[in-house]
């Protein structure tokens, strides 16, 4: 259901803005936890310039280097989404609907349009105040829907009333802007050209720029298709494009202090992009984006028409020679083929003589053009040590901008590649210098992915160890920490309870379901009075499956010691039932009541039990004895036991076939069996027991 939701938000993106599924991303954001230096993932952006980053992420990054700028917020965390990226570093809400950006609608400009022909009326001298009102009047009554063209005229109907030759070129004008909004363009453009010799200023400079628009507008009506999707340029009607293309290079000659300036500027780019003119359009960009803040848009919403606008238009040779543009369009190329849909695209792979070719253009960057070919040697290349003999150590500065840092992220990944002994003090030294809450989330866990493949998991937990992002050490302690660590943290003093109490529940858990009762029965006495009972649902950490920081699930130990649900099989607390099999590990009953408390407990399937890839944080095994207790394979054993009791063995056979209700799925764990072989069990129960309350409650076999 959520991915069902999210894509139709998607689709609804798309609608409106044409979003390149192959450029970035908005509604799959799922943590791996893994280094994904290559395959795009949006939920795992990193505080580096990478092939795996969405578009976005890479280009904001160069550019705040530029501006000096890095994120304050980010504190304990590694990975992130754009929109959390954006927000750190510009708090304030970005405006989308402003000057005319990417959005398909031309009736952004009512209100303002009214708000300034309003003003221009009344500047006008000598003019009759009947006609003055008349005019107000009619535009304040103008309300067109663009998805509507049947919109009525409203006050315009009534400007025949109009005597004076100022009040009726501004009535030409209002008509005029009526026919533009409800799609008229040939009845606009005719209007407004009309008035481009009038004698009022403001009627002279507005309707030349909205001759431009009208042809702007004119040139798109078959542009895009019945889900809001781009044809491409050869949709586009080129010759009313060539037009506006005119008329706003005219408009920004004639006047260039004009009120419009800006959004010609914008417009511009528009058309350049309907065109299909890469090059305008990426000269355009490179422009803009060295100075937003002269368009009165926020940088990330600049960056967000470039993915939009330019990404997907991009080959070989067709942009403009500016540094960030060619980094990002670089490092995208760089990036194993992928779609939304899981299908493998072919693209054309950069290769280094192209990166090569742009050493003149990356000069203003220092350092640019060099990480861009370390970078294609690692992630296309396959070949760490060039990375390694290209970037030099600089891991003992006390910050770093974003570049500098990718770099040395990107030697401390090929030390480790070529299995370098001083990765892990290089990891360490890199940490001082890492002040953004990003960077420092980022080489904590490289350093704490580090300890783990060698074996020193319990480092991460020392007294004097600098790895304190909460969610990495609870990764840890969930699917890497053994019994003896797991058990120490459950009894330090020191560290923060919620920590504590994760360590104790992981370990009673794979005590429990490892089957090491005696060593349950003793930690289970570390379990505080007090302690919690609540649903063990998900993931315990502050962050769940698909990367939202959420609120700390409580750490449920009380299930444990005061969980008492019980049904008609009558069993025992927990803890009589594990004193019964520490003693006596084969007992029937007992099997038959932990398998009814793991399943009523809801530990069925459990999150802990789903190793993380080998690759992941999290991906090395911990040290628990045995294999896991199975409720259908202990079903089996008192199924096929002689001397099994009728009552264990008929609620055996019960609980058997339904491990595979009503879903036809096993949710009991172990070997699989075949649905002949429930159907004899099912049938086994009404025969040899039908008079047993567990033949008469199963009507079905799955």
């Amino acid at each position: 259901m959520r991915f069902i939701r999210i894509f139709g938000i998607a689709l609804m993106i798309w609608a409106t803005t044409g979003l390149p599924a192959q450029a970035s991303s908005d509604y799959f954001h799922q943590r791996t936890w893994a280094w994904n230096g290559q395959q795009l993932s949006p939920g795992n952006n990193l505080a580096m310039l990478q092939p795996g980053n969405d578009t976005r992420v890479n280009l904001l990054l160069l550019l705040q280097d530029k501006r000096r700028a890095s994120a304050t917020a980010g504190e304990g965390r590694v990975f992130f989404e754009w929109p959390e990226l954006t927000n750190s570093l510009y708090p304030a809400p970005a405006d989308s609907e402003s000057n005319g950006r990417y959005s398909h609608s031309r009736c952004q400009t009512v209100d303002t349009g009214r708000d300034a022909f309003v003003q221009a009326v009344r500047a006008v001298k000598n003019m009759p105040q009947m006609e003055r009102d008349l005019l107000i009047a009619a535009r304040r009554s103008l309300s067109p829907d663009c998805e509507d063209p049947t919109t009525s005229a409203g006050g315009v109907n009534r400007l025949t009333a109009l005597k004076s030759q100022t009040a009726r070129d501004f009535g030409i004008y209002l008509t005029s802007a009526l026919a533009f909004y409800n799609g008229g363009f040939d009845m606009a453009t005719k209007g407004f050209s009309s008035l481009v010799q009038a004698k009022n200023h403001w009627l002279k400079e507005t309707s030349l720029y909205m001759i431009a628009r009208s042809e702007l507008n004119r040139s798109q009506v078959r542009a895009f298709g019945d889900y809001g999707y781009f044809e491409g340029p050869s949709a586009v009607d080129q010759r009313a494009i060539r037009n506006a293309e005119r008329g706003f290079n005219l408009y920004r000659k004639i006047y260039p202090q004009g009120s419009y300036q800006q959004s010609a500027k914008g417009l511009l780019r528009r058309v350049y992009w309907l065109a299909g003119d890469t090059k305008k359009l990426s000269s355009e960009y490179g422009e803009v984006l060295s100075r937003p803040s002269a368009t009165g848009l926020q940088l990330p919403v600049l960056i967000q028409e470039v993915d939009d606008k330019l990404l997907p238009t991009l080959s070989p040779g067709s942009i403009a020679n500016d540094p960030e543009l060619l980094a990002m369009s670089a490092l995208y190329r760089m990036r194993k083929p992928y779609d939304p849909y899981g299908e493998k695209k072919p693209k054309p792979a950069i290769s280094r003589s192209e990166i090569e070719a742009m050493r003149d253009s990356l000069a203003s960057r220092p350092g640019l053009f060099e990480y861009l070919l370390a970078a294609h040697a690692f992630y296309v290349g396959n070949n760490p040590k060039f990375v390694v003999e290209t970037i030099r150590d600089d891991a003992r500065r006390p910050n770093y901008g974003y570049l500098d840092f990718s770099r040395q992220v990107l030697r401390g990944r090929a030390l480790e590649a070529v299995g370098d002994r001083n990765a892990r003090g290089f990891w360490q030294q890199l940490l001082s210098g890492a002040e953004s809450g990003y960077q420092r989330g980022l080489v904590e866990f490289a350093l704490a992915r580090n300890l783990e493949r060698s074996d020193l998991v319990a480092d991460v937990f020392a007294a004097d160890s600098v790895i304190q992002t909460p969610v990495l050490r609870e990764i840890l302690l969930q699917y890497s920490a053994g019994p003896a660590l797991l058990r120490r943290q459950a009894k330090d003093a020191v560290a923060v309870k919620r920590e504590r109490d994760l360590a104790l529940y992981v370990l009673l858990y794979r005590e429990l379901t490892h089957r090491d009762y005696s060593a349950f029965l003793d930690d289970l006495k570390l379990v505080p009075a007090d302690a919690k009972l609540a649903e063990p649902f998900y993931n315990l950490s502050t962050e769940n499956n698909y990367g939202y920081e959420v609120e700390p699930r409580p750490v449920s130990l009380g299930l444990f010691t005061k969980f008492n649900e019980t049904t008609a099989f009558g069993c025992p607390r927990l803890k009589q039932t594990v004193q019964t099999l520490a003693s006596s590990p084969n007992d029937p009953r007992a099997q038959l009541c932990l398998g009814d408390y793991l399943r009523m407990a809801g530990f069925d399937d459990y999150w802990l039990d789903e190793q993380p890839e080998a690759d992941s944080l999290g991906g090395q095994k911990q040290g628990f004895p045995g294999s896991k207790f199975s409720r259908l394979e202990a079903y089996k054993r008192i199924i096929a036991a002689p001397s099994s009791s009728r009552e264990n063995r008929a609620y055996a056979l019960y609980r058997a076939v339904w491990c595979y209700g009503p879903a036809g799925k096993n949710s009991c764990g172990g070997e699989e069996v075949g649905q002949g072989q429930r159907a004899a069990w099912f049938r086994e129960l009404k025969t040899r027991y039908p008079s047993s309350q567990w033949a008469q409650k199963l009507k079905f076999y799955w």
